[in-house]
């Protein structure tokens, strides 16, 4: 039966409100995750309030290496 790793990856919005994400960075990041194995499982973001993104979770899996 094979075993997999799992890895969760946040990203925090900046700017001054802290509503701000860049999609050319998340980009980056999730094309290096694809690139040493990882498969996106999901993602999902976190309220705040009032509707307001706190962070974005992106989380992941892979074949266990161990």
């Amino acid at each position: 039966m094979p075993k997999f790793e799992y890895k969760v990856i946040e990203f925090k919005p900046g700017g001054f409100w802290g509503t701000k994400l860049d999609a050319a960075d998340i980009e980056t990041q999730l094309n290096k995750m694809g690139e040493e194995g990882w498969e996106l499982l999901n993602s999902l973001d976190t309220n705040e309030y009032n509707g307001a993104t706190k962070k974005l979770l992106f989380i992941f899996k892979r074949l266990s290496t161990f």
